[in-house]
């Protein structure tokens, strides 16, 4: 864990730091955020879960402008599901899946005449998910690291000169290794098709 938050803070301060003599200010963002994580367990023997779990938790993101509308963002998001799991023979296991996102790349501003401000960035890094329960802790082989992207962007809305809330949505496709400790399909590479949806305030 202390290796990924490591690399999260790691990829938010190269962001604004390299970019800290610039005039245009950087822009700083903290929110909850909601990942529709894709499990692909449907046809798994798993009684009670579909091919979709909702997980809840936090995304939080530094940008430093180059140019007025085009900068580098450094991005970081962790999402957490507790479940019961009921197997065909009767067995239950409870456990939690927590998946984070660390990543950077170019984030695009448009001009705006009012308070609304759209935003589009492309962001590639990676994706650390594990599971762990009473019976398998994530340092017994339940974990994985993947090389993951997020395409989107959303709008921020301004309430006053210097803050805004900000709404986002992404596309967070994540590629699974074929060896994959979480891959359900083990043995072939697997893109789980996340999706996730923020909301917070972000300085300027």
């Amino acid at each position: 864990m202390h290796k990924i938050i490591l690399a999260a803070i790691l990829v938010l301060c190269s962001t604004t730091l390299g970019l800290a003599q610039n005039k245009d200010k950087p822009e700083v963002f903290a929110g909850f955020s909601i990942d529709s994580i894709d499990t692909g367990l449907a046809n798994s023997g798993i009684q009670n879960t579909g091919n979709r779990e909702t997980g809840l938790g936090f995304e939080t993101s530094a940008t430093g402008f180059f140019w007025n509308k085009l900068g580098i963002e450094g991005d970081f998001d962790g999402h957490f599901k507790s479940k019961t799991l009921t197997f065909t023979s009767g067995t239950t296991v409870s456990g939690t899946l927590s998946t984070y996102n660390f990543m950077g790349g170019p984030h695009y501003r448009f001009s705006s005449s009012n308070k609304v401000t759209p935003f589009v960035h492309a962001l590639l890094g990676g994706n650390h998910s594990s599971f762990s329960n009473s019976l398998f802790m994530s340092s017994s082989g339940n974990s994985e690291t993947d090389f993951a992207m997020k395409f989107g962007g959303g709008v921020d809305v301004g309430m006053t000169k210097r803050m805004a809330v900000r709404l986002g949505v992404d596309y967070n496709p994540i590629f699974q290794k074929a060896d994959g400790n979480l891959n359900p399909d083990f043995g072939t590479r697997r893109t789980r098709n996340d999706a996730v949806f923020s909301v917070g305030i972000v300085f300027k």
